[in-house]
């Protein structure tokens, strides 16, 4: 399991968190990816970035940000008028995709657990 250390090693842009915060998330991240033997050897290094993730998107929501991630496509001042550029993502990608972090957690999770395809 991932220990703040690790995480401060390899993130240093996420220094003014407190570590009580990182270690919230850490913990949340080990809840979400369930057992830890399906990882294979990618089990610290996915919870590091599946946390740095988490972490990344509390601080955005935390200031009342809650939409900063996704991306606008169109947005009109009277009657307020909001359009995503994205409708929506595959269920397993969810807001994954949304910080360089989440994209890089996806690759470790489709690294171990994607099926067996047919040739």
């Amino acid at each position: 399991m991932a220990t703040i250390a690790d995480f401060r090693i390899r993130f240093p842009e996420f220094a003014d968190s407190a570590d009580d915060r990182v270690q919230l998330f850490l913990d949340d991240a080990a809840l979400l990816m369930a057992t830890p033997t399906r990882w294979l050897d990618f089990y610290d290094i996915a919870q590091l970035y599946h946390a740095a993730h988490l972490l990344y998107v509390g601080n955005y929501t935390a200031t009342g940000d809650g939409n900063v991630l996704a991306p606008v496509k169109k947005q009109e001042v009277d009657d307020v008028i909001i359009e995503q550029a994205v409708s929506g993502l595959a269920p397993n990608a969810s807001d994954l995709q949304s910080t360089a972090y989440g994209k890089r957690y996806y690759q470790y999770l489709r690294l171990c657990f994607t099926g067996i395809y047919g040739v």
